[in-house]
């Protein structure tokens, strides 16, 4: 995984995104717009991952976040307390089994210390070799010993099975 600080620049970059968000408190939780913070560290994982590979494009449409070598590329991220573990899962809500809601061809997964100093940029994957490989969990069940997904069905996969990102620079 890759360590990296979070500058000034990428958290103005970040804000800059979000207060152009709405947000509604009564969509559902699970929705984009519901949560302006967990907003702020997505945006901040994209930062991440736009600033180490360097020729990566903004797109932040709903099917996709960026653009890199003509690829479409969604960045997952979590909020953390301290640098995750090689057994830390990466989480993608699923409706159902093998379904994802959106049209990337590659997800790349991130986490972000909640003071928003830095981050990590935990591995990438196809999506779709990421839900032949990852762990259907209905909402409400358990994946693993005392982990419940209390919001929505997810996807799961342990971060050591990423790939790692290299940059082209």
């Amino acid at each position: 995984m890759i360590e990296i600080l979070i500058d000034d620049e990428m958290r103005l970059k970040a804000k800059n995104k979000v207060n152009k968000v709405q947000f509604d408190l009564k969509k559902d939780e699970r929705k984009f717009g519901f949560d302006k913070n967990r907003t702020i560290v997505g945006y901040l994982g994209e930062q991440l991952v736009l600033s180490y590979l360097g020729s990566a494009v903004d797109e932040d449409n709903f099917e996709y976040d960026l653009m890199y070598k003509n690829l479409k590329i969604e960045v997952k991220t979590i909020a953390c307390k301290f640098k995750p573990k090689e057994d830390y899962l990466c989480t993608v809500n699923s409706p159902n089994e093998g379904m994802r809601k959106q049209k990337a061809d590659y997800y790349i997964f991130t986490r972000v210390l909640n003071d928003h100093s830095k981050g990590w940029i935990l591995g990438y994957m196809k999506c779709a070799e990421f839900f032949e490989k990852g762990k259907f969990v209905k909402k409400g069940s358990e994946a693993l010993d005392g982990l419940y997904f209390s919001r929505s069905n997810a996807t799961t996969l342990p971060i050591s099975e990423l790939h790692l990102v290299k940059a082209d620079k």
